[in-house]
């Protein structure tokens, strides 16, 4: 089978070249690795063309207007050649083994479909950064071999080209990211085929700062809403699981109802204890793995995970607010 990798970039002049050349050393490594450019105003194009000289399987497109990851992946498919299309971002970083994981994953498990996750240490430092990165490895790294999953990751996927033409692709009309596309894309999918997650499909990946990271989870959440509101079904494993949810929706009740208590006496007691053994329940296991594996990361770990709750709960709340209102997810 042939393979092909499809990059979107905007504005990647700081890392697209580590990404495509980590692609090029890799084993297995795609016969092509198409990078389509939405439009950037930096040297993200300029850089690309200077590397596409010493490596003949680098592609370089062009979008005419920016149109977001969604049309600049589907604009990269309709110009590949592979009979397997995979997808990154470029701001990541391929592992030795990536590609060769996920074509076994799709021979042993007849996968259509593979998505996969991001490797426990990010390519960039910073405490918020470590966070991001175990947080998302912890909840998928707990299963050992594939199994079904219902949302696909653009950011280190893959799929059979048929079957992406077949479902009609990446839904162009959503003009931005926050995984909206992914989550839409994949419950497409699973009508006729099979999508698994792949614990052992990794990439590393750059994660933003600590104020980049507050908005973009409530910004996310808030948009898969959206998507959870109209069949209530959210995911079955992982960081959007049904059980991850309430446990970041009862941290910032609890100490509500803690404050409740303190300044009320006994009459919010129940409620603090009721959700404060719903946290507990949800986090125990990703608090043990922290304190296990980055005993002195444990107390930051902590910490982010309160705030990053309390922004999920009101992420949220507006989505269902905007639900409310009137606001539908976008599907085709």
């Amino acid at each position: 089978m042939k393979t092909s990798l499809v990059i979107p970039a905007w504005n990647a002049e700081k890392t697209i070249l580590d990404c495509i050349l980590s692609a090029i050393e890799a084993d297995d490594s795609p016969e092509e690795i198409i990078i389509v450019d939405d439009c950037s105003n930096d040297k993200t194009a300029n850089l690309i063309l200077n590397f596409k000289d010493k490596y003949s399987k680098i592609k370089l497109l062009k979008m005419k207007v920016n149109s977001g990851p969604s049309a600049a992946r589907d604009y990269g498919v309709k110009e590949a050649n592979g009979d397997i299309i995979f997808f990154t971002d470029s701001d990541t970083i391929f592992l030795k083994n990536t590609f060769s994981n996920c074509l076994s994953t799709i021979t042993n498990y007849n996968a259509d479909a593979v998505s996969g996750i991001y490797h426990p240490e990010p390519i960039n430092s910073g405490n918020t950064q470590l966070y991001k990165a175990l947080f998302f490895y912890f909840h998928f790294i707990k299963h050992d071999k594939p199994f079904p999953y219902q949302t696909f990751n653009g950011q280190i996927g893959a799929i059979k080209r048929k079957v992406y033409l077949d479902v009609g692709g990446y839904n162009k009309d959503i003009l931005w990211g926050m995984d909206y596309e992914n989550e839409e894309f994949g419950r497409r999918i699973i009508k006729k085929y099979l999508l698994v997650l792949d614990p052992h499909f990794q990439v590393k990946h750059n994660f933003p700062d600590f104020k980049k990271l507050t908005r973009t989870y409530f910004m996310r959440v808030s948009t898969w809403m959206l998507i959870f509101m109209k069949d209530l079904k959210f995911e079955s494993k992982g960081p959007a699981a049904m059980d991850s949810g309430l446990a970041a929706v009862s941290i910032p009740l609890s100490l509500s109802f803690l404050l409740l208590t303190i300044a009320y006496h006994n009459m919010f007691f129940i409620l603090f204890i009721l959700f404060t053994s719903i946290w507990l329940y949800g986090y125990y296991k990703f608090y043990k793995f922290i304190f296990i594996n980055k005993t002195k990361f444990f107390f930051y770990a902590l910490l982010l995970n309160i705030w990053f709750s309390t922004v999920i709960s009101f992420g949220a709340c507006w989505g269902v607010l905007k639900w409310l209102k009137g606001k539908r997810a976008i599907t085709k």
